[in-house]
């Protein structure tokens, strides 16, 4: 049941302390390619965290997004706001205290930009050192964990998912098909194999170094978003089987 925090008087929200979790989505402001809007990331963490939310057998006490990231990877083009990570580190583990300090005892933390992950993870690190496990802080990123689903669904290959590819954009096909201009989507290929590189929404990389993402094609993207249906985004977001991110998430909060 989504219940949004910011709508409750502090009775109403005080009476939710023994039996709802609290979540919040990190997303970020930067470019898409040419053919979806810089705020892909907020768009598509917000619809996964609410229908989660809506779909879970507790109340869910939903927090106001964060729409600013770290990514310093897309400053080629215009519309990024990207924050340095230490401040966004520190503004997770914030907002984590203060959902203790109000008496909780479960939170999620949901990512929808891969540049999220790094401070994400040292700010879960950083509270299970002062707070332990009492506190029940789960941080995903919402592809990781439909892995199977997205593999059964794709028709790209490995390198077809990266950013602005097949599956961000059927997601937005789907739901914010006013926001896609499918006249600019500019046919690519996989991603050519890079050992510093995740070119894909399921791969991996050997070791890491900064990367521009106009390395690959000036548009920005990398993947292929000419793949990219809305029968797509819809099978990716309303699937019924256990590698649903919306079922994830669901089953989350009763272990």
């Amino acid at each position: 049941m989504l219940i949004r925090w910011t709508e409750l008087s502090y009775p109403d929200l005080g009476a939710y302390r023994d039996q709802a979790a609290v979540m919040i989505n990190f997303a970020s402001t930067e470019q898409h390619s040419l053919h979806l809007p810089v705020g892909t990331d907020a768009f598509l963490g917000a619809a996964v965290t609410e229908r989660a939310a809506e779909l879970c057998h507790r109340p869910v006490l939903l927090l106001p997004q964060v729409c600013f990231g770290y990514s310093p990877h897309h400053r080629f083009a215009p519309g990024y706001v990207t924050m340095p990570q230490h401040l966004l580190k520190e503004y997770a583990v914030s907002t984590c205290e203060n959902v203790i300090a109000n008496g909780f005892s479960q939170m999620f933390l949901v990512n929808s930009h891969g540049g999220n992950q790094v401070y994400l993870s040292a700010a879960v690190n950083e509270i299970g050192e002062k707070h332990g496990t009492e506190f029940q802080l789960r941080e995903l990123q919402y592809w990781d964990v439909a892995r199977e689903r997205i593999s059964a669904i794709r028709e790209s290959e490995l390198g077809g998912m990266g950013h602005a590819g097949e599956f961000e954009t059927s997601m937005m096909m789907y739901l914010r098909p006013d926001l896609v201009q499918e006249e600019k989507i500019v046919p690519c290929g996989p991603v050519a194999e890079r050992p510093w590189f995740q070119k894909d929404l399921l791969g991996s990389k050997a070791y890491q170094r900064f990367h521009r993402f106009d390395e690959d094609n000036r548009e920005g993207h990398i993947g292929q978003p000419q793949l990219a249906t809305a029968q797509k985004g819809k099978a990716f977001f309303e699937s019924e089987g256990e590698g649903d991110p919306i079922r994830i998430l669901e089953n989350g909060f009763r272990t």
